[in-house]
């Protein structure tokens, strides 16, 4: 069931998921598949009240270890084990979606970033037995880095529910129904913001993309054909002039191909890819602390 949620819904990482071997792409649907149930928890119920309250017994669920919660126990299931405090924490993410979506800060931002995407490169360093703490700082930088993409590319969709993902401290006087149907100056404040969330997320893939060399060589290869995917929704939002009013942001078929190809190329001839050659930049966690993985400064 996993895979098959993998394909309908995670089409950038189902794509990804053909360069892994056959146990790793199946403990990374298994993965999937959790993350998404957590997911759907916020976003499937008309009650957000109903929402919530599941949301709540599965954080106390996952903080006792309730064998008896089915998602639990899903998840205590997995092979290699995984760290249930990033579940923790993804849920209390997910929380926040049941509420009036209104981001005050950046720094409120990045904090959310962390919750529903950092701990999923958590989850996975657990997936590929990855324990340096270095790599594990990375790899939030590259579920940040992703998150940052998905909220750029899903302003409009997200203002049309009630969400505001962009910072107020930011926005100004600009709210949800502007963003729908903004004026011409308001327009360009949503269009400055999201160039500037961005170049945060460019910041946050040349880390997390610095960080691979710690992954087994397959697992390798294909988080980064991953990150160059959703890398690519950024550019191409870019590229219509941060309109993100005219259509979703997306890569097509042929595009991931092309990817795949480059990143193949990147992967095969490149040292990047394989040496550590830099450092984490703690800056890029600010306002994180105290949170599983993070870089304290």
């Amino acid at each position: 069931m996993s895979k098959e949620r993998l394909k309908k819904y995670g089409t950038t990482f189902h794509f990804a998921s053909h360069f892994l071997s056959k146990a790793q792409m199946q403990s990374a649907a298994a993965l999937y598949g959790i993350c998404r149930e957590i997911d759907d928890l916020a976003d499937k119920q008309n009650n957000k009240m109903s929402a919530k309250n599941d949301l709540i017994c599965l954080r106390e669920a996952l903080i006792t270890r309730d064998h008896n919660h089915p998602m639990v126990a899903k998840a205590l299931a997995i092979k290699p084990a995984i760290n249930l405090d990033a579940l923790i924490e993804l849920t209390d993410g997910v929380l926040l979606d049941t509420e009036e979506v209104k981001i005050k800060s950046e720094a409120e931002l990045l904090r959310y970033c962390y919750q529903v995407a950092g701990t999923v490169g958590l989850l996975m360093c657990d997936l590929f037995e990855v324990k340096d703490p270095v790599a594990r700082h990375h790899a939030i930088d590259l579920g940040v880095a992703m998150q940052l993409t998905n909220i750029c590319r899903d302003v409009k969709e997200d203002a049309l529910n009630g969400r505001v993902y962009l910072p107020t401290e930011l926005l100004g006087s600009v709210n949800a129904e502007d963003i729908v149907s903004p004026t011409a100056t308001k327009g360009a404040t949503v269009r400055h913001l999201v160039s500037y969330l961005l170049t945060e997320a460019e910041a946050r893939y040349d880390s997390g993309i610095s960080g691979l060399c710690f992954l087994p060589a397959q697992a390798r290869l294909a988080i980064l054909i991953a990150a160059l995917t959703y890398r690519e929704i950024g550019m191409v939002i870019a590229d219509r002039g941060f309109d993100v009013w005219t259509g979703r942001a997306y890569t097509t078929k042929t595009q991931k191909w092309l990817i795949a190809f480059k990143g193949m190329v990147a992967f095969l001839f490149s040292k990047k890819p394989h040496q550590y050659q830099g450092f984490h930049d703690p800056a890029l966690h600010r306002g994180l602390n105290p949170r599983p993985g993070v870089h304290w400064a």
